[in-house]
């Protein structure tokens, strides 16, 4: 009778260990066949849905111009929440006021589940707001006309992981299975305005937000900003990242097992999305504060 249960247990099993393998193999064997330009084709049309697009030359995702997320706006509520979706970030934001509107320009670094990387977000009010209600808005992505041209480059102790630059409202760009500590990125951005008001605006907000005139230049309509800085947590908060930042240590470390025939990043992911489409999806949500690609809260 043990024997009988024994082999009605352990055949199907042992078939599906074949098969898994046999899957396995064949995955690996089409990810190989393809040539760059078809993985790149395809995996910008799976990238695309959840507001990223894929640059191989530095193997990093950048958000899209027309990203789901341009709806969303954002509000300092996001950075509370952050820590709750395996986002551990620094978040610098900037108030100002510009053209009878409250505008806010926020800067983000560090570890997005198993992202490292970097984000710079334009967004404004239809109406300026008073200093102690500014938290407690919601601010709107800036219509293409308003969007400066801004440039980003990240640092990890000393070693450059991306450059970008474009004139956007959300420049953001992940680098997909590194872990990195908040304290150990270096952020050198910079933002263009249409005009010297502007700047002028943008930098008292700088000052406002405690950035000190080492950290920060003016070249003409040109801000230079170096941040180098961490946010400093205490108490549950401190703790509640540190777990965090474990469990994202672990996710990367097993991205990378699971995806170990694979070294570029391209070939990894679509080996995820043959293998495990459900984690491949998962992944992709690097800033979705729980919500779906395409869904939009009023406002």
């Amino acid at each position: 009778m043990t024997v009988k249960i024994g082999l009605i247990v352990g055949i199907p099993l042992l078939l599906l260990i074949i098969w898994l393998i046999w899957r396995r193999k064949k995955c690996i064997r089409k990810i190989r066949c393809m040539v760059e330009k078809e993985k790149c084709e395809l995996l910008n049309s799976l990238t695309l849905p959840f507001g990223f697009g894929y640059e191989p030359r530095q193997e990093i995702f950048i958000s899209d111009h027309n990203a789901w997320q341009r709806g969303q706006g954002y509000e300092a509520l996001f950075d509370k929440l952050a820590s709750k979706f395996h986002m551990v970030i620094d978040a610098f934001p900037v108030y100002f006021n510009y053209q009878n509107k409250t505008w806010l320009i926020e800067f983000w670094k560090g570890q997005y589940g198993i992202n490292t990387g970097a984000e710079i977000g334009v967004y404004h009010t239809n109406r300026p707001i008073p200093e102690h209600y500014r938290k407690q808005v919601h601010y709107n992505a800036v219509n293409d006309e308003e969007m400066p041209y801004i440039s980003m480059c990240l640092e990890k102790k000393c070693k450059k992981l991306f450059f970008v630059k474009d004139f956007h409202w959300w420049l953001a760009a992940f680098k997909m299975g590194m872990f990195s500590q908040p304290k150990d990125l270096i952020l050198h951005a910079t933002i263009t305005f249409d005009d010297c008001s502007a700047v002028q605006a943008f930098v008292c907000g700088l000052e406002e937000a405690g950035f000190s005139r080492k950290t920060y230049c003016v070249q003409n309509t040109t801000v230079c900003l170096l941040i180098d800085q961490t946010n400093i947590y205490t108490g549950i908060q401190k703790l509640h990242r540190c777990l965090i930042q474990f469990f994202n240590r672990c996710l990367c470390a097993l991205y990378r097992i699971v995806t170990k025939p694979f070294t570029n990043t391209a070939d990894r992911l679509l080996f995820l999305y043959e293998q495990l489409p459900w984690c491949f999806r998962r992944i992709l949500q690097i800033h979705a504060y729980g919500k779906k690609p395409g869904r939009k809260t009023k406002t």
